[in-house]
């Protein structure tokens, strides 16, 4: 029985690849940027077992609507939507590649799939009715696959991309990322795990300056410490970092696969490297919107004015350990920021619209004033006391540098009714052994 079982998982395993392979042989050899998605139309349906999709696409009808509009626009056009819905018959390979003068160039490829003409055909009625006037997409076919972009510089590529490239070091999936950036190599793959949708990525550091900035920013002790912290609902995003500056450096820009934006931490125009030698570290962000605001938006195509929609109530409140002072807080923000008006009231520093302030070695910086931050927080729980959380966090084994979490069975929940259990993890750890950062997300 193990021996079937073995075989039969086998099969898959070569089924899948076969499938790969068989889209990257198509695609240029010196691309710098891969995407393939195999059977989509198969792992589009499967991805619709998830909660989240499927509260999205089914019962909020984002499918139905985006279907009907589709049947419009065929009929409008004297087609048949099947022709339209042949795209999702085969695979999906994207590439960028650079051409000989620099300059980046893109293809999209479509299939197998039986008569592409048609599909062809079809695209070629609709798409100038959904792209702007001045953009125009070249297509080709040939037997059983589409071809959308820059047509006439991938006539002269080479083709056959490294499938190793693509596949190497991941677990199996449908889809496969690949980017080569200047400083790292950026890889994932996309599973469906039954009622989940999984992404592995990896983040590797190709030169010595890169290797020596992740490792001393994110060779650091866990972050449980964090998580045991009192968090808002909605979104929380919690690290522990070395070498802040190091990173900042050297490798901020080249971690596409971890939310983590350094620059982006620099609230309330903080300058980041002008406050380096202060800043422990420790960074938490946490974000919570009431579900009437988000309801209200939705809700908001159907009369409301923009102004009525864009005016949210959202709360956010940053923490950032900080050994500094408030003068020093204020001192480096009238000097990275001289047109900012800077407001002290008593402990707590007003700019723009947020308040600042230290307590316990902590910088806070808060859409509300301290005693209502104080009042939120008491009022709020470790991340653990949320079962989505707790859930998805069971399934990732790695204590890791970073976090992402969005509880969305909280909106959904609100907007629905009824209690729905749905959420959003990205963790990042470092594997010192190779010095890659691995991420997981899972959406449930």
């Amino acid at each position: 029985m193990k021996k079937v079982c073995f075989l039969v998982v086998l099969t898959i395993a070569a089924v899948s690849l076969s499938s790969v392979v068989s889209m990257v042989e198509r695609l240029p050899a010196d691309s710098h940027t891969v995407l393939v998605m195999e059977g989509l139309r198969e792992n589009y349906s499967k991805s619709k077992e998830v909660v989240l999709m499927d509260m999205i696409l089914n019962q909020l009808a984002i499918e139905q609507l985006v279907a009907q509009y589709v049947e419009m626009l065929a009929y409008n056009n004297g087609l048949d939507p099947k022709d339209i819905y042949k795209a999702f018959d085969g695979d999906l390979g994207l590439a960028m590649w650079k051409d000989s003068s620099g300059e980046d160039r893109l293809i999209a490829i479509l299939g197998p799939m039986k008569d592409p003409k048609t599909l062809k055909s079809a695209a070629e009625k609709i798409l100038p009715q959904l792209l702007p006037v001045d953009f125009k997409i070249k297509m080709a076919t040939d037997n059983d696959y589409l071809y959308l972009g820059d047509i006439d510089q991938y006539s002269q590529t080479f083709r056959g991309f490294d499938s190793n490239k693509l596949i190497e070091g991941l677990s199996a999936g449908f889809g496969y990322f690949y980017s080569d950036m200047d400083e790292s190599l950026t890889k994932a793959s996309f599973m469906n795990q039954g009622e989940l949708l999984m992404i592995e990525t990896l983040t590797i550091p190709t030169t010595e300056e890169s290797k020596e900035a992740f490792m001393k920013a994110f060779a650091v002790e866990g972050i449980t410490d964090l998580e045991d912290m009192s968090h808002l609902p909605l979104v929380s995003i919690f690290t522990r970092l070395g070498d802040i500056g190091m990173l900042a450096d050297y490798a901020g820009d080249q971690l596409t696969s971890v939310p983590l934006d350094i620059e982006g931490l620099a609230l309330g125009n903080l300058d980041i490297d002008e406050l380096d030698d202060y800043l422990t570290g420790n960074f938490l962000v946490d974000i919570d919107l009431s579900v009437d605001d988000i309801f209200a938006s939705l809700m908001g195509s159907q009369g409301t004015s923009s102004s009525q929609t864009s005016q949210m109530n959202i709360t956010y409140i940053a923490r950032v350990g900080f050994s500094g002072s408030l003068d020093v807080l204020k001192n480096s923000i009238e000097k990275s920021s001289p047109e900012t008006k800077v407001e002290v009231k008593g402990d707590t520093l007003f700019v723009e619209g947020q308040y600042m302030w230290i307590d316990n070695g902590w910088l806070f910086i808060s859409s509300k004033n301290k005693e209502m931050t104080v009042q939120t927080l008491d009022n709020s729980a470790p991340l653990l006391n949320s079962a989505a959380y707790a859930e998805l966090s069971s399934m990732i084994h790695e204590p890791g540098f970073a976090r992402l979490f969005v509880d969305s069975g909280y909106v959904l929940t609100g907007l629905m009714g009824m209690d729905i259990s749905s959420g959003l993890l990205f963790s990042a750890n470092y594997l010192a052994e190779t010095g890659v950062v691995k991420g997981i997300l899972l959406i449930k």
